[in-house]
């Protein structure tokens, strides 16, 4: 008979219970599970992603594998910080300032900023050298994925970034345009398809998902308002704190306003779901590097039983 495994459940990019974005952390560092078990147990949570800690390679580097509940995915903002925070509370004797993820395709390095108060600690990833894709017009978008045209930021680019994941930036004007949106399934997937940016015809395998970002915030102290839209089994989900997604903003920024930003993002406002990311990144001799950070609350821990 199988062994049962442990699991942790964490709010991430949350600053308090029941905010941020949640996710499912199981300890299999056995190997148990086989990857038909890890999607099945995803869809079971139900989460936006689980992770599934598979093995300790060295004093700091852990493989990591991420689940939708529809596919495997080969990077993943909050996974990333919440499977360190799991690591560095339950698996680690002495915790120190850093360690590495081995996730299917990449190593993320990530840094505490207090090992010995990980639930004060700022928990923060640098992400992979980001890829700029196609371009398009305020009016392609209009027309294609059904955003009123005077709701579109005519002064910012309208472009497809990925950082592991790939998304559709697309700056509003302001917070009434965000809260007025609303999408139709079937005219998003005619849009990923026709641009392939579909998982069936992209070349990267994944659908494009689509963030959306104005500089008119809720909160004063923050510099951006975002939201992210994935679609999943042909229909429309929103994310409450996506940061992977943030990661390509800031590479965005980088490029396209200034070569050092250092700001902080809100999220999942609109969903009830709190959530706040720092980014913080340079370009130095054409390389990015790009930094984004939060922090974890843990929510709750059981077993999960393996037949």
């Amino acid at each position: 008979m199988a062994e049962n495994i442990k699991y942790f459940i964490v709010d991430v990019f949350a600053e308090e219970k029941y905010a941020g974005n949640q996710l499912a952390v199981f300890v299999d560092l056995k190997r148990t599970l086989s990857a038909e078990q890890m999607l099945a147990m995803t869809r079971e949570i139900n989460f936006a992603e689980s992770a599934f800690i598979r093995s300790c390679e060295d004093e700091d580097t852990f493989a990591v594998r991420i689940f939708t509940p529809v596919y495997e995915v080969p990077f993943a903002g909050h996974p990333c910080l919440g499977s360190t925070y799991v690591i560095a509370r339950h698996l680690m004797a002495t915790v120190k300032g850093s360690l590495h993820l081995r996730l299917q395709k990449t190593v993320i390095p990530i840094r505490i900023s207090s090992p010995k108060k990980l639930d004060d600690s700022r928990f923060t990833m640098q992400q992979a050298q980001p890829i700029f894709g196609a371009t398009f017009s305020a009016t392609e978008i209009a027309s294609g994925l059904g955003i009123p045209l005077d709701s579109l930021d005519a002064k910012m680019q309208i472009q497809e970034v990925d950082t592991g994941l790939p998304y559709l930036l697309i700056f509003l004007k302001d917070l009434k345009s965000m809260r007025q949106l609303h999408f139709n399934e079937q005219k998003v997937i005619e849009f990923l398809l026709n641009n392939q940016m579909h998982k069936s015809n992209s070349i990267t395998g994944l659908s494009t998902s689509i963030f959306l970002v104005t500089p008119e915030t809720v909160d004063a102290n923050k510099d951006y308002h975002t939201r992210m839209f994935a679609l999943e089994n042909g229909k429309i989900c929103e994310d409450a704190a996506t940061g992977s997604a943030n990661g390509c903003l800031l590479a965005y920024l980088l490029k396209y306003t200034g070569k050092s930003q250092s700001v902080i993002v809100e999220q999942g406002y609109g969903m009830g779901r709190k959530s706040i990311l720092y980014l913080d990144g340079t370009i130095h001799n054409n390389e990015y590097i790009i930094n984004v950070g939060g922090q974890v609350v843990p929510i709750s821990e059981g077993t999960w039983y393996v037949a």
